[in-house]
Formats: C-alpha cells, structure tokens, sequence
C-alpha cells in the first residue's frame, strides 16, 4: 500500500465517530439509556454520602406522611410524586433520590421528542437531549438540592413537547399533552403560568398556526388543565399569603431600594440570571461552531421565530412582575420555563444556516461526559472534605448517631422537632412515628384519637443554658405530659475534624 493510501485510510479511522457517538446518534432512546446511566450513577453517588438530608429532601422526607392539596409556598404536585414513591416502597434516602432523576431524566426524553417534531434524524433529538447538559440549572444544580424546580423542568418538556406535536399535526393527543403539561406545571411552580401565556402569543404571531388557538380540540386542553389544577386551587383560595409569601420574600431584598432605583436593580438582576442561565451553553456552541456559530446568528425560520418569540414573551412577563410587585432579585432559577429551549433554539439557528450539527456530535461527547463527571464532584467532594475545609453540608450532620442515642432512651409515639430540616430528618430515623414541625404544624396531623406519650421534643441547641425551651410544644399540649429538664446532645459531624459538633437540645414529655 502507497504512502497516499495509508494516508487515506488514517484520515477515514480519524473521521470515524467514536464508538460513543455513534452510539447517542441512534437517537432517542440509545440518549435515553445513556443519561439513564448517568443518574443511577447519580443516585449511586448520593447513597454513598452520609443520610444527613439537604433542606428540600427533609421538606420532602416531613410531607411525605400526609396527602394534602397544599403544604406551603411551593405547589404540591413534587409533593405528590414523592409521597407515591413512599407509599409504595417507604421512606429511606433512596426513596428521597429516586424520583427527582426520575424527573429529570423525563425532562431530557420530552425535550429529545420536542426536537425530533421539529427534525426527524435521530441524531439532531440526540443532540437536543444532550446539549441539555450545557445549562448548569439543568445539570448542575438538581445534583447540589432541588424538588419543585426539576418537577418544573419536566412540565416545561412536556410542554414543548404537546405545544411543538400541536403545531406540526393537530392531532388531540397534542392538545391533551399541552392541558396535562400546563395542569402539571401550574402546581409544580407558580412561575410556569407565564410559559403557556408567551407560547399563545408566540403561535398568534404566526398566520398558519394561529388557528391551533380556535381549534375545538383546545377544549380539551383547558379541561384537562383545570382538573389538574383543581384540587390546589381549592386550597389556595383559603391559604393565599402562605403559598406566595415565601416566593415573594425570596424575589424581594431586606432594605430595598423604592421607585425607579429598585426597578432598575430588578432589571439588572434580570440581565445577570440570564447570563448565568445561558452564557455557558452560548459559549460552548460559539467555540465548537467558530464562525458558522455567528453565521447562524442571521439565519432563521418560522420555528427559530416561534421559540425566539416564546422565549423573549416569558422575559417580558417578568418584566411586568418586576413593574408590578416588589421584585428586587432574580434568580437565574426562576428563568427555567422561559429559556429551557434555548439549546434547541441554537441548534436550529445552526441548522437553517445550513449546519449539519448531527455531524458534529462525536466533537460535542467529551464536553457532554466532563460536564456529567464534574456535577457529580461538588456535593460529595464538600462533604468529604468538611475536616479539611471547616465548610460542612447538611448532609454532614450525624443525624443517624443522634437516632441511636435517643433510641437507646426510649422509643417515642410522637416528635416535635423545631425547623423543616430537624424534623425531616427525625423523620427519616424514626419513620414509624409521626414528627411535627414545631415552626410549621399540619393542623390535624396527627390524628387528634392518634396522639399519645412519651413525646421526643428536639431542637438546634446553642448551648447556652436558658429559661424554657426555644421550642412550641402547643401542638401536644392536649396530651397534658409533663416535660423532663431539658439535656443537651453534642455528636461530631461525619467526615469532620472531630472538633466541630451538631448541637441539638431535647427533652421528653411522659
């Protein structure tokens, strides 16, 4: 064989895609089982961690004991996920993981379908699902905490997913998967209410699609909507200023600023997230495309219209939230229903400047899999390190050495624990009793024939010796028990320097 040969067949072996690669261009489902992949290892991880819980996985682990329409600030649809997964195979930190990568891994599948309406190669859904992975909220962040926000990031999917099969066949399965989605999403998070309002604006801007709105079949888009809804908007009319005074209190700075001063800070907050939410997604696409990437900023077609104008509706709405209440801040969180398209936008923009972005998969895998490593680093790498650094995590505290102290003093009927990450945790070492939260009571949890004594009452201590209790023990004063002097209970936290110790004061009533 000649040197130019030999050359040729080099050159061919280096074109070939790597095995990875042309295993993810099958397209959906060969996506699907990779990603599926990556959260078993995702889960995998978090098992390995200390079962000390984050805030949102105590906050699920103390409302997985009661079905409700409404538990607080946040919409109850998280809430009835978990609480299903737990009936069915109890509480345990597993149980808290799974259904989160649940979610998330059908938030990539329904963003795949999304794309594969708009392009049928296999490819093009593969590196739809996959660019997913660029936007930090999408794979950075489920990784550290989050509940409500990925049960949005899945409702948005399937959203985009019903809206884009809507636009392209009209068929009422579109319609019904449009009415689930938004149903879905309006008790996932409040914010989502904005998504579905861009997205009618965005299809009454375009002449042929316009008549999706006045199609019959819209009706049952709304029915199925509202019955999914219902429930939670009962609960909501009698327990307005719970559900939205947390949110607000979040968008809203101590001290702020009045009038224009605190519109343009509001403003400017709104410009950052948006950054944050997409700068390294837009990066990641212009270094990998070089100028065919600013050569597709011109480029365009009805569908780059659609999601520009949907995308662009959703920021406008929180314009008018920032006008019309007291928002200072932004979070690049509260974005995720308005820019979750943005990867699919681009890779659009690509194609219509007439990129093959299929092609470029095999150049795209390594940034997917050092992305999918890196999320999985920080949470256990803070945890593991706490001795190190003197920064713990939550998921530090030796709450399962706490359990076997108190176990070894007796077995409660009921616990008051003060604070949703105290008693999410107490909920998670004693599941067969019923914990309350001294700061947050459900009323009539638990059963008023069901309360009885002894009573663990527990609190964070700070060590310092005082008059009562720092904690509201009304809740069991029915009981009439009479309450032990109060004990201090000091455990070193997991992974620690063995000076740092969780403080927790406790007494019982018998």
């Amino acid at each position: 064989m000649n040197r130019e040969s030999v050359d040729a067949v080099r050159s061919k072996e280096l074109n070939k895609p790597g095995r990875l690669a042309e295993f993810l261009a099958g397209g959906l489902w060969p996506a699907a089982f990779f990603l599926g992949a990556y959260f078993l290892l995702s889960i995998a991880v978090r098992l390995m961690l200390p079962n000390g819980l984050t805030l949102d996985e105590a906050e699920q682990a103390l409302f997985s004991q009661h079905w409700l329409a409404g538990y607080g600030p946040q919409p109850p649809f998280y809430n009835w996920v978990q609480n299903a997964f737990v009936s069915v195979i109890g509480i345990s930190l597993f149980s808290l993981t799974l259904p989160k990568f649940l979610l998330l891994l059908l938030c990539y599948l329904f963003f795949g379908m999304t794309a594969r309406e708009v392009d049928a190669r296999p490819g093009f859904a593969a590196m739809a699902m996959l660019s997913l992975l660029t936007l930090p909220q999408i794979s950075y962040m489920p990784q550290q905490d989050l509940t409500h926000t990925v049960a949005v990031l899945m409702a948005t999917s399937l959203f985009l997913y019903g809206l884009f099969r809507t636009l392209v066949r009209a068929d009422w399965q579109g319609y019904l998967i449009v009415g689930a989605a938004i149903g879905i999403g309006m008790i996932s998070k409040y914010n989502f209410g904005l998504l579905p309002a861009s997205a009618v604006i965005a299809v009454f801007c375009d002449r042929e699609w316009r008549a999706r709105l006045f199609d019959p079949r819209i009706l049952l888009t709304v029915i199925i909507g509202l019955v999914i809804v219902f429930p939670h908007a009962l609960w909501l009319r009698g327990n307005l200023d719970l559900a939205t005074s947390g949110t607000i209190g979040k968008m809203v700075e101590a001290n702020a600023p009045h009038g224009l001063v605190r519109i343009a800070r509001a403003l400017g907050s709104l410009m950052l997230a948006c950054i944050a939410f997409g700068a390294l997604t837009v990066a990641i696409f212009a270094v990998a495309f070089k100028r065919e990437f600013t050569r597709s900023l011109n480029a365009g077609d009805r569908w780059t219209r659609f999601l520009g104008l949907m995308m662009a509706g959703g920021l406008v709405g929180v314009v008018f939230v920032i006008l019309f209440t007291g928002t200072t801040k932004i979070t690049e969180r509260w974005l995720d229903p308005y820019l979750l398209p943005l990867p699919l936008y681009l890779l659009l923009k690509l194609e219509r400047a007439g990129i093959d972005t299929t092609s470029h998969l095999r150049r795209f895998v390594p940034v997917f899999v050092v992305i999918m490593l890196v999320t999985l680093v920080p949470l256990a790498g803070k945890t593991l390190t706490g001795g190190l650094t003197g920064s713990y995590t939550r998921i530090n505290y030796p709450f399962t050495s706490v359990a076997e102290f108190l176990k070894a003093d007796g077995r409660p009927a009921v616990i008051v624990a003060a604070g949703m990450n105290l008693a999410g945790n107490m909920r998670l070492q004693f599941p067969d009793v019923p914990v309350i939260n001294s700061e947050q009571p459900i009323a009539g949890f638990p059963a008023a024939n069901a309360m009885k004594g002894p009573v663990l009452a527990i609190w964070a201590d700070s060590g310092r010796p005082s008059g009562s209790p720092p904690i509201d023990l009304s809740s069991v004063d029915r009981l009439g028990l009479t309450a032990s002097p109060a004990k201090s209970l000091l455990r070193p936290y997991y992974y620690g320097d063995g000076k740092m110790q969780l403080n927790l004061g406790y007494l019982w009533l018998r």
